[in-house]
Order: C-alpha cells, then sequence, then structure tokens
C-alpha cells in the first residue's frame, strides 16, 4: 500500500512539471523591462522567479551557432538570435538530446524549442540582452537546402516515371 502512495505521489510531482504555461520572446522581454525598472532586489527576485515558472518558446529561429557549453550540466550550447521590438535577443539553448544538435548546421538549420527560463545576462554589445534557455526540447525545420533537395528528388521522381511511361508507350507501338 505504501508502494502505490509513493508511485502516486512520484506521478503528481512530476506531472506537475507538464503544466507549466508557455511565454514568447516578447514575453520575457517585457519581464526583462520590468526587472530593469525595479529597485527593489525581492521584486526583481518574484519577477525571476515568475518567468522561471513558464515555458520560452520560440518558433522557427535559425541556428547562429554551436559551442561547448559553459554549463556543467549540459555538453553543448546552441546559440540563436531572435528580433523584438526592444531589440535582438540573443538566446542560449542548452539541451542533453546530443543527436539532434548532431544534426543541425550552423547558419543554415532552422529549430523550434521549448524549455525552462533560466536567466537574463546583458555584455558590452549590441544585444538587448541575453537569455538562457535549459531542458529544452528542439524541433529541426527544413531548412532552404533541404526544401530545395526534396524538391529535386520529386522533380527527378517525375521524370523517371514520365520516361518510363514513354517507354512503355514505345514498347506497344512496336508490338
Amino acid at each position: 500500500m505504501k508502494k502505490i502512495i509513493f508511485v502516486i505521489i512520484i506521478a503528481l510531482v512530476t506531472s506537475c512539471s507538464y503544466l507549466k504555461d508557455t511565454m514568447k520572446i516578447d514575453e520575457v522581454v517585457q519581464g526583462k523591462k520590468r526587472y530593469d525598472k525595479s529597485k527593489n532586489l525581492a521584486e526583481k527576485y518574484l519577477i525571476k522567479k515568475e518567468l522561471s515558472e513558464k515555458y520560452v518558446e520560440i518558433d522557427n529561429v535559425l541556428v547562429k551557432n554551436i559551442i561547448d557549453s559553459n554549463n556543467v550540466d549540459y555538453r553543448f550550447c546552441i546559440i540563436a538570435d531572435e528580433k523584438t521590438p526592444e531589440g535582438d535577443v540573443e538566446c542560449y539553448i542548452y539541451t542533453s538530446e546530443i543527436k539532434i544538435i548532431s544534426k543541425l548546421v550552423k547558419g543554415k538549420s532552422r529549430i523550434s524549442v521549448k524549455g525552462d527560463f533560466g536567466r537574463f545576462f546583458s555584455l558590452l554589445d549590441d544585444y538587448y540582452t541575453k537569455i538562457e534557455i535549459y531542458k529544452s526540447s528542439i524541433v529541426i525545420l527544413d531548412s532552404e537546402e533541404v526544401l530545395n533537395k526534396k524538391i529535386e528528388v520529386e522533380k527527378n521522381e517525375v521524370e523517371k516515371i514520365e520516361t518510363k511511361k514513354i517507354e512503355k508507350e514505345n514498347i506497344k507501338e512496336e508490338e
């Protein structure tokens, strides 16, 4: 009986992480603006905590670079830029899905990302802010190069089918 209760408790605790709300980069930037405007450390803590309780979702973003991770929990980091009305946001995306990372091509691959908000940070550069996204799920979208190859393959298949039809017609005519 104790084992069943224990299993139920574990299931409830782990399923709570799936109940998080999702936010786009614009909402993260709005949180950053509130964070920067605040002079109260407790309020800053609550703003960051509020953002940390949500998933960050980025759709159709170009992989700018793939680097070794500075975070001890991850091997690699994907860097991508997202444009917002406030300015560019550089996203540091961490995932343990190494097989997916191995398929990405810097400057060509497009991905969709969903992960936990980590933190803001800024450096002396042209970015409005930089954010870290942890425990990310990544979906590779078809890049332009991949789409062009698919179109070319389909054209070749159509040509082969047409050639076979013509050959069959020629054979019938000869008989």
